[in-house]
C-alpha cells in the first residue's frame, strides 16, 4: 500500500497536477484553434493519458483517511476509488478519440473533428485536481488557505482559457460567417497564436467589464454568448477578488490578531499616559512572544489533547530543553513525564524581579534559557548570575524560609516554573524526585555553597 501522506505519493500528485493543467489548456486550445490538424500533438497528449492509466492504478493502492484514522486495507481503499473516482478517471483517461480514429476516421459533429471533440473529455481531469488539493489540505504542514489561492488562480486561469477558445469556435464552427468577429477583427487568415491571443484578450477585457469595444459580437449566437461570458464575469470578478482577499488576509490571521492585540495594548497605555519607556517595553514582551511563540499560549494551546497525546507533543516541543535543563537528564522516563505535564511556561523580560527578596519561596524555577543575576538590596550586592539548566527556589520552598536576595533576569529569560501543590505531589509520588535535585545541585555544587556560606537563601 502506498500511504497518502508519504513523500513519493507527494511528488506523483505534484506532477499529476502539472499534467491537468498542461492537457486542460493544450486539448481545448487544439479544438478551437487546430481544427485542420486534428492529429497534432497527439504524441504530447497520449504520453499523459499513460501518466494517468498508471494513477488510476496507483488510487486503487493509495491508503486514505477516515475520521481522523489513515485505512490500510486494500479492499476498503479499492473499494472506496471505484465507487466514487474510478468512472470520472477511466472516461478522462482512456483515449476514445484514438480509438474513434482508428475505427471509423475523424468525422465532424457541432461543426467540428469528432477526434477533437472526443479528446475535450480529457477535461475531466480537472475534478482530480480538487481531489489532489483537498487531500493536500489535511496535511499537517500544509496552509489550506494557500492551498486554496492556488485553487482559485489555477480555476480563473482555465475558465478565462477555456471561454476565449469557445469565442473563437463560435465563429469558426459557422465557417466564419462575414458578419463573425473574427472576419470583422481582420484575423482569418492569421496564424493560430494570433488568433488565441486576440480572443484572450476580449474575454479578459469582457469578463473584467473593461470592454475597449475594439472587439465586439456580430451576429445573435455572439451577442448570446457575449452576454453570458459577461453575467459571469460581473459575478465571478467581484466573488473572486473578495474571495481571494479574504484567503490571503487568512494566511497570516494569527499574526495579524496578535499585532491587532499589541497595537490595543500600547494604545490604551498611551491614552492612560504609561510612561513611553514603559510601553516600549511591553510592546517588546509581545514582539518576542509572537517570534518565539508566534502569539501562542504555550501553556493552554494542547489542553484539548488527550494525555498521552499531549505527553508525546511536549516531549517533542521539549526536546532541546531536557538535553540542556539537568533536572530532566536526571530523572526517570516517569519522573520526567510527570515534570513535563506540571511544569509551567513563562517569559521574563530583561531587567524584571523573578523572585524578590523577602517572600516565601511558592516555586520552583527551571532556567530553560536566558541568564538571571542574583542579587541583594541588603548589602547592595550581586551573587553571581544563573543560566540555562540552573533551578532556583528549591531551599526557600522546602524550608519555607524567606528569601535573602532577589532573582534579576539579565535578558529575556524562558522559565518552567514548578509550583508548591505540584511539588508536593511529584514529591510524594516519585521519592527519587529529591536525590535528582541533590544531584542536580551537586554539579553546580561550588556555587551553592558559595551561596550559603553568604547566608543565600533562593
Amino acid at each position: 500500500m502506498i500511504r497518502e501522506l508519504s513523500r513519493n505519493r507527494l511528488i506523483w500528485d505534484a506532477l499529476i497536477l502539472a499534467l491537468i493543467v498542461v492537457s486542460c489548456l493544450l486539448v481545448s486550445y487544439q479544438f478551437a484553434f487546430s481544427q485542420a490538424k486534428a492529429l497534432d500533438g497527439f504524441q504530447l497528449i497520449y504520453l499523459i493519458d499513460l501518466f494517468f492509466l498508471v494513477d488510476i492504478g496507483l488510487n486503487f493502492i493509495t491508503t486514505y483517511r477516515e475520521r481522523g484514522v489513515e485505512v490500510f486495507d486494500k479492499r476498503q481503499c479499492s473499494r472506496r476509488y471505484g465507487r466514487r473516482m474510478l468512472v470520472v478517471d477511466v472516461i478522462a483517461s482512456v483515449p476514445f478519440d484514438l480509438i474513434a480514429w482508428v475505427l471509423i476516421g475523424n468525422g465532424h459533429v457541432l461543426g467540428g473533428s469528432l477526434v477533437l471533440a472526443l479528446r475535450l473529455l480529457r477535461l475531466l481531469r480537472i475534478v482530480r485536481l480538487f481531489v489532489i488539493l483537498r487531500r493536500w489540505e489535511a496535511f499537517s504542514w500544509s496552509n489550506p488557505a494557500v492551498l486554496r489561492v492556488v485553487k482559485y488562480f489555477v480555476s480563473i486561469l482555465l475558465l478565462i482559457h477555456w471561454l476565449a477558445c469557445f469565442w473563437f469556435y463560435s465563429s469558426l464552427a459557422s465557417g466564419f460567417p462575414a458578419d463573425s468577429w473574427v472576419v470583422r477583427a481582420g484575423i482569418q487568415g492569421a496564424d493560430a497564436i494570433s488568433q488565441y491571443i486576440r480572443s484572450l484578450y476580449w474575454t479578459i477585457t469582457t469578463m473584467t467589464t473593461v470592454g475597449y469595444g475594439d472587439i465586439t459580437p456580430g451576429r445573435t449566437v455572439e451577442y448570446v454568448l457575449a452576454g453570458i461570458i459577461m453575467l459571469m464575469g460581473a459575478s465571478l470578478y467581484a466573488f473572486i477578488i473578495g474571495s481571494i482577499a479574504s484567503l490571503l488576509n487568512s494566511i497570516n490571521a494569527a499574526k495579524n490578531r496578535h499585532w491587532e492585540r499589541i497595537e490595543s495594548v500600547t494604545e490604551f497605555l498611551r491614552d492612560q499616559e504609561v510612561p513611553a519607556d514603559l510601553n516600549s517595553e511591553v510592546r517588546n514582551f509581545y514582539e518576542h512572544i509572537w517570534e518565539r511563540y508566534r502569539g501562542v499560549d504555550r501553556n493552554r494551546m494542547l489542553d484539548d489533547l488527550p494525555p498521552p497525546l499531549r505527553l508525546k507533543v511536549l516531549l517533542h516541543l521539549t526536546e532541546e530543553i531536557r538535553q540542556t535543563v539537568p533536572l530532566f537528564r536526571h530523572a526517570s522516563g516517569l519522573l520526567r513525564d510527570a515534570l513535563l505535564t506540571s511544569l509551567e511556561s513563562r517569559t521574563y523580560t530583561p531587567g524584571s524581579i523573578i523572585a524578590h527578596e523577602g517572600d516565601r519561596g511558592k516555586s520552583i524555577f527551571f532556567i530553560a534559557e536566558g541568564s538571571v543575576e542574583i542579587i541583594s538590596a541588603a548589602d547592595n550586592k550581586s551573587y553571581g548570575t544563573m543560566s540555562n539548566g540552573d533551578y532556583f527556589g528549591f531551599m526557600s520552598l522546602t524550608l519555607d524560609e524567606r528569601r535573602t536576595a532577589s532573582i534579576k533576569a539579565v535578558s529575556y529569560c524562558e522559565m518552567l516554573v514548578l509550583d508548591r501543590a505540584d511539588f508536593g505531589r511529584i514529591k510524594k509520588e516519585f521519592p527519587e524526585f529529591t536525590d535528582v535535585l541533590k544531584r542536580v545541585s551537586a554539579e553546580r555544587s561550588e556555587q551553592l555553597s558559595e551561596l550559603v556560606m553568604d547566608g543565600i537563601i533562593l
